[in-house]
């Protein structure tokens, strides 16, 4: 008979999922929400454990809004007889222990904290179903891998899982680094981690698996796709089956809508609306609780509209459609459009347009020019600097501040919208110069 748990990481609780058109909607989707939702669905599948990866709750000023549904969940899990391990993450580092402080059941087990390895034992009327091993962030940053005081003796018999909350091959990184041959290459049927909240899963067909079961409610843009936790069914040692089970009530989607075509405002509404109706698409029917459908649209091609998309898109924002339950919005859209020429002529033009078109050519194709390098991280200054202004401190869930990347996209979309403008006035210059 499998063994069968119910995993998850980095619910945050205290957190909502940013942009929600309703309050009732943002309430119902709140991470604590998802938490009640998460046992329920433990209990009702009968599990024999869940396992929680770190990041449950969200940072320390949320403590008091975290404690009392964290400690709802667990005692209602302890009074179905499902046990419950935890790791602690970069965010609960210092919280989750203080929270723990005040449980009193026997069926949590807070593994590894302090950063020391900690082992324990799964059983089942007396009999040894499951190993867990597990570490806990001591601090808010990591940068050694904790894998380099992991040692394991070997069990034959019971199958292994490690919990853990790290950063899989990104060697340079503050949340305990980790290299994925090196998870592979441990004697453990799989590992659950938490940190990226992006699903992922790999499959070893000689080591380890290895398991992020991401966000199990979507916060953010940055999250898009499927989320929720997933059920683990192991049978002996190399036997891992892992399926998400799709809980979240808000998805976020990124599109791109091709404008290669378009050269009128209808043909621009046309492509918006084909858009959306292939997102609701392909959400619905599917099994998934999703409620809110967010879009990012990404407008492309080579198109006449290039310099108009700013006012050809006033008001996406408000445009609402559904299906069978499921409403759509646009959160949020972006220029990436090129004008409809050839700028590789226009580059060997000697005015203006032909320096901003040889600008272009270099950002689009990334060149690895010094004034070129400047530009972006004077942009990037810029822009963050604007970020962190007074102003904005009040929005807690805006966007990350603008890394190299976004500054380069951003001076790409400016660029071209200037570029059509300077064409726009080209004629008129020749004109008068004939005159």
């Amino acid at each position: 008979m499998p063994v069968r748990i119910l995993a998850t990481a980095d619910i945050h609780i205290g957190r909502r999922p940013t942009r929600l058109p309703t309050v009732d909607l943002a309430e119902r989707a709140s991470a604590a929400h998802m938490w009640e939702e998460i046992v329920l669905r433990a209990i009702t599948e009968k599990v024999d454990a869940v396992m929680l990866s770190g990041d449950i709750v969200d940072h320390d000023s949320r403590f008091y809004e975290a404690t009392g549904p964290l400690e709802r969940g667990i005692y209602r899990l302890a009074d179905a007889g499902i046990p419950s391990y935890a790791v602690a993450g970069n965010h609960d580092w210092d919280v989750f222990p203080r929270i723990l402080e005040q449980l009193d059941t026997p069926l949590f087990h807070f593994l590894g904290q302090g950063g020391s390895w900690e082992e324990s034992v799964l059983e089942r009327d007396g009999e040894q179903l499951l190993r867990i091993v597990g570490w806990s962030f001591p601090t808010r940053h990591v940068r050694q891998s904790p894998l380099l005081d992991f040692h394991l003796d070997s069990d034959s018999d019971v199958p292994t899982i490690g919990l853990l909350h790290a950063n899989v091959d990104i060697p340079t990184s503050e949340y305990a680094p980790v290299g994925l041959s090196e998870l592979q290459a441990r004697d453990v049927a799989l590992w659950v981690l938490g940190h990226v909240h992006k699903p992922q899963h790999w499959v070893s067909e000689s080591g380890a698996d290895v398991l992020y079961p991401g966000s199990p409610q979507a916060l953010s843009p940055k999250e898009p796709g499927q989320h929720g936790p997933w059920l683990i069914e192991l049978e002996g040692k190399h036997s891992v089956n892992c399926q998400q089970i799709p809980m979240s009530l808000v998805r976020y989607d990124e599109y791109d809508v091709d404008l290669e075509e378009a050269t009128t405002s209808e043909d621009f509404d046309a492509a918006v609306n084909n858009t959306i109706s292939q997102a609701l698409e392909n959400v619905v029917g599917r099994d998934e609780p999703t409620k809110l459908l967010s879009l990012r649209m990404n407008f492309v091609g080579s198109t006449l509209l290039c310099g108009k998309i700013a006012s050809l898109a006033e008001g996406l924002g408000d445009l609402e459609r559904s299906r069978d339950g499921v409403e759509s919005q646009i959160e949020e859209h972006t220029n990436r459009t090129r004008p409809a020429i050839d700028l590789a002529e226009l580059a060997d033009r000697n005015d203006p347009a032909g320096v901003l078109a040889r600008t272009l050519l270099a950002l689009e194709q990334d060149e690895p020019d010094e004034t070129l390098a400047t530009l972006i991280s004077e942009a990037t200054a810029r822009l963050q600097e604007v970020h962190r202004a007074p102003a904005f401190a009040a929005l807690i869930d805006r966007d990350p501040a603008p890394d190299r990347d976004r500054s380069q996209q951003i001076l790409i979309e400016q660029g071209r919208q200037l570029l059509e403008a300077l064409r726009a006035q080209l004629p008129q210059r020749q004109e008068s110069s004939n005159e």
